[in-house]
Parts: C-alpha cells; sequence; structure tokens
C-alpha cells in the first residue's frame, strides 16, 4: 500500500514471539536542515502531550507488558531517515493500543511557546552534540566519514547523518526546530515495516484510521543510482591525536543495486576483505604483517568497496601497495575456485543469520525497497551459490581506486 505519501510493507512471520513495527520518516540529505532531524530524532521520545516524562512514558511501556520503543537517525544513499522503532509481545497487547501510542509520541509532542518544552530542546541539543563528538572520538569511523566526505563532497552521501556541531552552536532555535518538525510531516515520505504474526490488511486499516496527517504534500523522492566517470585519485592525509593510523581506500566500481553484477560484486568483495578467510586478511596482514586489521565491505547505494584498515605510519605506503596488488590480482581472475568456495559459504551464513533478528530482516528489506530491488533472502542465496567467475571479473571491469585516505598521528 502506497497512500498519501505513506508505505506499508508486512513480513509476515511466526518465527518471534514478538511483533517489531519500524515507523520511518524518510527525506532526501540536506546540508540545511541534516542537524535539525538528528536532533528530532532525539526529542520526539522524551515526552509527548499524554506521556510528557520519559518516566512517564516507560511506564506506559510496561503496561504493554514491557513494549520497547527506540528512536534513532539513518543514513541509507542519500536518504536521511527519522525511525521510531517499537516492539511488543503479540499474544499480550492490542496493535491498536500499540499505533495510538505511536501516534501520541509522533504527532503529540510537547511544547511551549511555539516551540517544543524548552529543557527537551536543551537535552536534544545535548545529546545531539555528545552522538557527533562520540563519533569523532572513534578514529576508526572518523576516519571512514572523512574518506566518504571527502570522495563524495559534491554529493548527498557526502553528508554526515548525525548532524554537525556548528549548527548546533550557530543555527538551530526552538521554533526554527519545532517548525521544521511541522514540514517534515507533511513532505516526507513515510515508511512502515512491520514484522511478525499479523496480516497486512490489519496494519494498513489501523494506520489509516489514526496517521491521517492533514495537508501531506509529500514529494516523492526518487533513489537514482549516479554513474562516475574515472578520475584522478585523490590522496588526502590528515594528521590527528592517534598512535595508530587509519587507512582508507575508496573504489567506485558502477554496479547498482539492481545491477545483474550487483551480487558477484558481493562475491568478489567477500573473497576480497569480507573476513577472515579473505586475500587482504591473509595476505596483507598474516602474510606481510602490515597492519592490525583490514576488511572491506560494499556501500550498497553507492556501488562502493570501501577498504578500511588499522596501519603503522611506517608500513603506509607499503600498505597501500599490497591492497592494491590485491585488487589487481581479482579484476585479473587471480583467485581459486576454493576462494569462490569460501566467499560464497561466507556470504550465504550472513545471509542467513539475518533472519535470526526481526530488526536485521527489516532493515534488509527496507534497504532493498529503497534500492528498488525485491528479492526474499532465499532468492539473494540462490544467486550467490549460482554466481561463476566470470560473472566476479565482469562486475570489477569498471573499478577504480577513487580516494585514498589516511589519518596519522601527530608526531609522524
Amino acid at each position: 500500500m502506497k497512500d498519501n505519501g505513506i508505505n506499508i510493507k508486512v513480513i509476515d512471520t511466526n518465527k518471534f514471539k514478538t511483533i517489531c513495527i519500524a515507523f520511518l520518516l524518510r527525506q532526501s540529505l540536506d546540508r540545511e536542515y541534516v542537524t535539525y532531524n538528528a536532533m528530532l530524532s532525539k526529542i520526539l521520545t522524551m515526552g509527548c502531550e499524554k506521556y510528557k516524562t520519559i518516566k512517564d512514558i516507560s511506564i506506559k511501556t510496561e503496561e504493554m507488558y514491557g513494549a520497547y520503543i527506540h528512536s534513532d537517525i539513518l543514513k541509507k544513499g542519500d536518504n536521511q531517515i527519522i525511525e521510531f522503532l517499537i516492539e511488543f509481545a503479540e499474544d499480550k497487547v492490542n496493535l491498536e493500543e500499540i499505533i495510538l501510542f505511536l501516534k501520541e509520541i509522533i504527532l503529540n509532542p510537547l511544547t511551549e511557546d511555539n516551540g517544543f518544552k524548552e529543557e527537551y530542546f536543551e537535552k536534544a541539543k545535548q545529546l545531539t552534540k555528545d552522538t557527533i563528538y562520540s563519533r569523532q572520538n572513534d578514529k576508526k569511523e572518523l576516519a571512514k566519514d572523512r574518506c566518504i566526505e571527502t570522495m563524495c563532497k559534491n554529493e548527498k552521501f557526502g553528508i554526515l547523518a548525525d548532524g554537525y556541531i556548528e549548527d548546533l552552536e550557530n543555527n538551530i532555535d526552538n521554533k526554527k526546530l519545532y517548525n521544521h518538525y511541522k514540514n517534515i510531516l507533511k513532505t516526507s515520505e513515510i515508511d512502515i515495516f512491520v514484522i511478525g504474526n499479523v496480516k497486512r490488511d490489519t496494519i494498513e486499516n489501523v494506520v489509516k484510521k489514526h496517521f491521517n496527517i492533514e495537508e501531506r504534500c509529500y514529494k516523492p523522492l526518487k533513489t537514482e543510482f549516479v554513474y562516475k566517470d574515472k578520475v584522478r585519485e585523490n590522496t588526502v592525509i590528515e594528521k590527528c591525536n592517534i598512535t595508530q593510523g587509519k587507512l582508507c581506500m575508496a573504489y567506485r566500481t558502477n554496479i547498482p543495486a539492481n545491477n545483474q553484477y550487483f551480487i558477484p560484486l558481493l562475491v568478489a568483495n567477500e573473497i576480497l576483505g569480507g573476513g577472515s578467510g579473505s586475500m587482504l586478511f591473509n595476505n596483507v596482514r598474516e602474510k606481510e604483517s602490515l597492519c592490525y586489521y583490514i576488511n572491506s565491505f560494499v556501500y550498497i547505494f553507492k556501488g562502493i568497496i570501501f577498504i578500511e584498515s588499522g596501519v603503522d605510519v611506517k608500513q603506509y605506503e607499503k600498505t597501500i601497495k599490497h591492497i592494491g596488488d590485491n585488487v589487481d590480482n581479482i579484476i585479473k581472475g587471480n583467485f581459486s575456485d576454493e576462494h569462490i568456495k569460501i566467499a560464497k559459504n561466507n556470504l550465504c551464513k550472513k545471509y542467513r543469520q539475518i533472519v535470526d533478528y526481526n530488526t536485521a530482516t527489516i532493515d534488509y528489506y527496507y534497504t532493498n525497497y529503497l534500492a528498488s530491488i525485491e528479492m526474499p533472502i532465499c532468492e539473494i542465496i540462490e544467486k550467490i551459490n549460482d554466481v561463476t567467475k566470470e560473472d566476479i571479473k565482469k562486475s570489477l571491469e569498471n573499478i577504480y581506486l577513487d580516494t585514498c585516505y589516511f589519518m596519522k598521528g601527530d608526531e609522524n
């Protein structure tokens, strides 16, 4: 169902004893408003007109047999998403009661003087700062962010979804935040993903009844894959107060998620750096002892293979060369059938584990929805097992190193 910008997806299963609902307000990443949205993900679960404090919300969730509610900010491709996640016992709580509770939290926040409750505004501001600083203090995550910011400086994907300190200090006041909140209720695409022993019609009827948001004028968002021509490699070296260098190498493949060679690309990445049996782990870390850790993964919405490693500054250039050699070997097909077998087994295991967790299953189907693909996990496993060596080579025909980022210690 897609009605007035509200998309509902129900994953009907009796595997779990709970029902989990993800209510997702989705907008295009926008540098002007990204910090506003990060703050909203904090403030809306602090209190509302009916449940005025976190304690009141906790009391209500306990009355609903320990229902759990959580809010967060997500980044998927060029989308920034405010997520409200609620999980409850399917045989203990009435579905309509849960939806009414969500409605109170999302649509009826506690306000004063044409803004949010001032105390909550200040708390949300501080929590957003704490989140940003926490990510900055995690140098591994910071290096990833800096690499993507550099690589995608002219793309929405380069915007940080957790927000920016300078916005909190200079641009946002309470009334502006509240006005932005009212605007996004009208203009966001709303995605509701549900997993559990529940029927689609039941969810649709309850949502239609209670989430009839007035004056909706949403703008349909299109997740379009942007093909990038090969450019001169961008190398950035920055100093930071660390002892272990952080190396990030981002390769563009120009393979979108709905391309026939995307699954072979996943297998290629698994061979390259997907785990302890990968070429990078065995050759760069174990054989050459050039790094403390090394792995690679695929940014699904951008077709980027991203390699990250902890490196001693003295081994920086040598590590880059060996990583490049391993990438070249995969491009040329210098890997064995045993490499493919191990990669397929590891990749299939990862996908089989998804269905053991309701939130991971929601994330899988939501990511696929945004990437314009419909593929149940059993089907992706079949396709993984069908991948050939030629498919893998084909998926890497247009790969090139776009950005190499290295964070090193001040003293070096």
